[in-house]
């Protein structure tokens, strides 16, 4: 059994139908393994979407977060966040973490306690951004940087959503957008 293979093909059926309407068995077949040999390697179904959600954020997730702790300046970190989410041909299936948040309750404990950690870590960073642009002078909004995080971390889950469903997110993203940016830059 190739390890990354089966990560891969469970990604993708996660990601493309659903975290929640895929089956072990589906995935097993999918990758040409047994199940006993995907038990060996994972443990079981909540070590094989816990895995699956870390390679997911290891090849998409950290784009985000590279922007976000990258050089630039406030107003083009929050466009390029904008523009990942909204137009990055990655995301055009929409997002799997937002997808796993959404069934968070019906996944096992292992990628429930992930799901969290990761929320935490988009929450801290969207908070150093924020207080980044307060610092700077970019951001001169009154809203509480704690808020600001969790209204931009639900925004781009809205617009993830929204290109999940096939339905392009750009105008009504960059409306709710506006309340982070100077309309001058």
């Amino acid at each position: 059994m190739n390890k990354a293979d089966v990560l891969d093909i469970a990604m993708h059926a996660y990601w493309d139908e659903g975290p929640t309407n895929v089956s072990l068995n589906t995935i097993c077949q999918r990758a040409g393994v047994s199940k006993p040999s995907v038990y060996r390697e994972f443990g079981n179904d909540d070590g094989l979407t816990c895995a699956a959600l870390e390679n997911y954020a290891q090849c998409v997730l950290a784009q985000v977060l590279g922007v976000i702790g990258g050089a630039g300046s406030f107003t083009n970190k929050v466009t390029e966040i904008a523009r990942l989410a909204a137009e990055d041909v990655a995301h055009e299936r929409g997002c799997l973490f937002v997808k796993m948040r959404a069934v968070k309750p019906q996944l096992g404990d292992q990628t429930q306690a992930l799901i969290a950690e990761m929320e935490s870590m988009a929450i801290n960073a969207y908070t150093d951004l924020l207080a980044q642009g307060r610092a700077s002078g970019a951001w001169t909004g009154t809203t509480p940087i704690a808020l600001g995080a969790q209204y931009l971390h639900a925004q781009i889950g809205l617009a993830l959503d929204h290109r999940a469903r096939g339905e392009d997110p750009k105008a009504v993203f960059a409306l709710a957008l506006s309340v982070l940016l100077d309309p001058k830059d």
